[in-house]
C-alpha cells in the first residue's frame, strides 16, 4: 500500500517518513496502516522523538501512533507520553495567560488578535493539546504598543528592548515586534505590530486584518482571531521569512485548508498587493507536495508555472530531508528571501533595508544623543561586518 507521503519521502530515512505520515489531526484508513507498516521496521526511536520535538510535531506524533495501534517500544512511548502531557498543562497555562492579557487589554479599549498559538491550535487542528508553541503572538495596532507595554510591564513582565518613549516612533517605524518574558522566561508574550522584520518587504496593514477578524472559542472565552484568508497568508509569509525550517508549520498550513473553506480569489488578490504571491504560492505548493492539501486545479496551475516556486520547495526539501533542525546560514537565508519576491522593487528594497536598517541592537551597542540618531544608518553596515565577519567554514561574507 502506497501513501501521497510515500512519493515525497523516496530516500528519506524511516523515521523521517513516519513522522510524515503522523503529522495531520487523524489519519485514515491507508495512513493509519502506513504508520503501522513503519513502526513495525527496526527504527532509530530516539531520533524520532527529538526530530518530532524540533519540528513541533510531538502531540500529532503521539496521538496518532497511539490511534493506529502502532507497535512502540514502551520505553519511547512513554517518553512521548510525558512530552504530550507536558505540552498540554503547557498549553493550558499559556492558554489561560493569554486570557488574562486580552481582558486586561479589552478594559483599556484596546484590541489585541491572538494568532499562532493556542488560537492556531483550535482552529486548525480542533483542540489546543495538538499543538506545540512556546510563546503567546498578539497583535496590536501601533497606536496601542506603548500602552500594551505598560499593561505587560505591570502584569510583571520585562521588554526584551528598554525602548523609552522618546525613541518609539523610530522603533515602531523600523522594527514589527517586542518580546516580554515572565517566570524566568517560562512566559513569552510577543507583541507584533507587523508580521515580518521591515527589510522583508511585507508592508502589512493591521486596520485591513482587523476589519475582517472572526469569533472563535478558546477555553470557554470568545476572542477575535484572523480571518482564514488572512491567517493563511500570514503563515505562508513567517513561513517564507524563516525559510519553512519546522514542518509543523506545512502541517499547519495544510490542515488550514482542509478545516476551512477559502475564498481563494481573496487570498491571492491580497497577496499580490502586497507582493506576497509568490511567498503565498510556496506555502501552498509544500502543503499540497507534503500532505495533499487540496486546491483549486487553476491555482495549481498558476503555482507549476513559476519556476521559482520549483527552485524555492527543493531548498526547502533539502532541509526537511536531513531531519534534524539546523539553521541555515545568513547567506542562504537571503538569497532565499530574494528569491520569494516576485517584484525587483521589492528585491532591491530588501537588500537597501537589511543593511540600513537600524534596530534596537544598533542603539544599545553605540548609545549616541538624540541630535546624533541619524548616523545609526551609515554605522549600521560597520557593526555587521563585525559582528559576523568571514565565515570561516565557507568563506563567505555573511550579515
Amino acid at each position: 500500500m502506497r501513501t501521497h507521503v510515500n512519493r515525497l519521502s523516496e530516500g528519506i530515512r524511516p523515521e523521517l517518513e513516519l513522522l510524515l505520515v503522523c503529522a495531520r489531526p487523524h489519519l485514515d484508513g491507508e495512513m493509519a496502516y502506513r504508520a503501522r507498516e513503519l513502526a513495525a521496521q527496526p527504527l532509530d526511536w530516539d531520533y524520532l522523538v527529538q526530530t518530532s520535538v524540533s519540528h513541533g510535531l510531538v502531540p500529532l506524533l503521539y496521538t496518532n501512533l497511539k490511534a493506529a495501534a502502532a507497535e512502540v517500544p514502551q520505553d519511547h512511548l512513554d517518553r512521548l507520553r510525558d512530552l504530550f502531557q507536558k505540552n498540554a498543562g503547557r498549553n493550558s497555562l499559556l492558554t489561560g495567560e493569554l486570557l488574562k492579557i486580552l481582558d486586561l487589554f479589552e478594559s483599556e479599549k484596546i484590541l489585541g488578535m491572538p494568532y499562532k498559538g493556542p488560537a492556531l491550535a483550535v482552529s486548525i487542528y480542533g483542540h489546543l493539546a495538538l499543538r506545540q508553541f512556546a510563546d503567546l503572538d498578539i497583535l496590536v495596532r501601533k497606536q496601542d504598543v506603548w500602552r500594551c507595554q505598560q499593561l505587560l510591564i505591570s502584569m510583571g513582565y520585562q521588554p526584551h528592548f528598554n525602548i523609552s518613549q522618546r525613541q518609539l516612533p523610530a522603533f515602531l517605524r523600523l522594527g514589527y515586534v517586542q518580546s516580554f518574558t515572565r517566570d524566568k522566561g517560562m512566559s513569552i508574550v510577543e507583541l507584533h505590530w507587523g508580521i515580518a522584520s521591515r527589510f522583508f518587504m511585507f508592508p502589512l496593514d493591521v486596520d485591513r486584518f482587523f476589519g475582517r477578524l472572526v469569533p472563535m472559542d478558546l477555553m470557554g472565552k470568545r476572542v477575535l482571531a484572523p480571518a482564514p484568508e488572512d491567517l493563511l497568508l500570514i503563515l505562508c509569509v513567517h513561513g517564507a521569512k524563516d525559510l519553512w525550517e519546522r514542518l509543523e508549520w506545512i502541517c499547519g498550513i495544510a490542515e488550514l485548508i482542509r478545516s476551512h473553506d477559502i475564498n481563494w480569489e481573496m487570498v491571492r488578490q491580497q497577496a499580490t498587493e502586497l507582493g506576497a504571491e509568490r511567498s503565498l504560492f510556496l506555502g501552498l505548493h509544500l502543503a499540497r507536495e507534503f500532505f495533499a492539501a487540496p486546491l483549486p486545479d487553476a491555482l495549481v496551475h498558476s503555482i507549476e508555472s513559476q519556476p521559482a516556486i520549483g527552485w524555492l520547495a527543493s531548498q526547502v526539501s533539502q532541509n526537511l530531508r536531513r531531519g534534524n533542525l539546523v539553521s541555515s546560514g545568513l547567506r542562504k537565508r537571503i538569497l532565499f528571501h530574494l528569491r520569494t519576491k516576485e517584484r525587483l522593487a521589492d528585491r532591491l528594497g530588501y537588500c537597501v533595508r537589511l543593511l540600513f536598517t537600524s534596530t534596537p541592537v544598533d542603539w544599545q551597542s553605540l548609545p549616541l544623543p538624540a541630535s546624533l540618531n541619524f548616523l545609526y544608518p551609515l554605522i549600521r553596515p560597520f557593526r555587521l561586518a563585525k559582528k559576523y565577519a568571514v565565515d570561516q567554514s565557507k568563506g563567505l561574507f555573511c550579515s
